[in-house]
């Protein structure tokens, strides 16, 4: 294409005599221009293809993350909807006055228990995007949408599952007054159970747990519903 325009220039340059060198001067500039023009877009379109290459790899590493995410979430949702089975179980044996049986063995192993509440989250992606930065993103929803869910809900799940269990998965020393604890026997026999089921501070403490229980649950399931979305989002992006 400078070929071309190189000799255009030359033959208006040679039409007139006087003003050969002016117009070849001109023409040379004219030509050097075009050729930064055309060297800086180039570049330009060079770094951007560049940029959305890392933009790729980083969109599928925080797909891997998510979908991993997704999966402990169903589990620990799982597992926890057992826990919160048994121990209505337990609060029904005990308001009804039932005699005792080795089943409630069980039971009263389970209704403390946490369940796998303090997920270890993938966040490998979002780390590296840290570390390149967001503008990397080409999508400003896409971008607003990962920071929401990584710095807000993801952390505001982590935070109700630390209060959670400091107040009672990591204290079990109440649970002396009324269960003998040995290592080998995998439930809890109550040291009497006649004055368990009437005692209205074990229901309490047990109503205190499940409710817990519950406000983690709530939190987990709306970071699953925020994961499922923008998920769909870096899916879409990767279209």
């Amino acid at each position: 294409m400078i070929g071309l325009f190189r000799k255009i220039r030359r033959k208006l340059a040679d039409d007139n005599q006087f003003f050969k060198y002016a117009r070849y001067a001109i023409g040379e500039i004219i030509l050097v221009v075009i050729g930064i023009l055309i060297a800086l877009q180039i570049n330009n379109w060079n770094e951007w293809r560049k940029e959305r290459i890392i933009e790729k790899s980083i969109l599928l590493e925080l797909e891997n993350n998510l979908e991993r995410n997704l999966a402990l979430i169903d589990i620990a949702a799982a597992e926890m909807n057992e826990i919160n089975k048994s121990t209505g179980t337990m609060i029904e044996i005990i308001a009804e006055r039932k005699p005792y049986t080795d089943t409630l063995k069980y039971h009263f192993s389970q209704f403390n228990r946490s369940g796998s509440y303090l997920l270890n989250l993938n966040t490998n992606g979002y780390e590296s995007l840290k570390n390149i930065g967001f503008e990397i993103l080409t999508s400003k929803v896409l971008k607003n949408e990962i920071l929401s869910l990584f710095e807000t809900s993801y952390p505001s799940y982590v935070q109700e599952t630390e209060v959670v269990n400091a107040t009672w998965g990591s204290n079990p020393m109440w649970m002396q007054d009324y269960f003998y604890i040995g290592p080998s026997d995998p439930g809890l026999i109550p040291l009497d159970y006649g004055s368990l089921i009437e005692d209205k501070k074990f229901m309490t403490i047990v109503r205190e747990i499940e409710g817990g229980r519950n406000r983690v649950f709530k939190v987990m399931m709306l970071c699953k519903k925020e994961t499922e979305r923008v998920l769909q989002l870096i899916k879409d992006a990767l279209q």
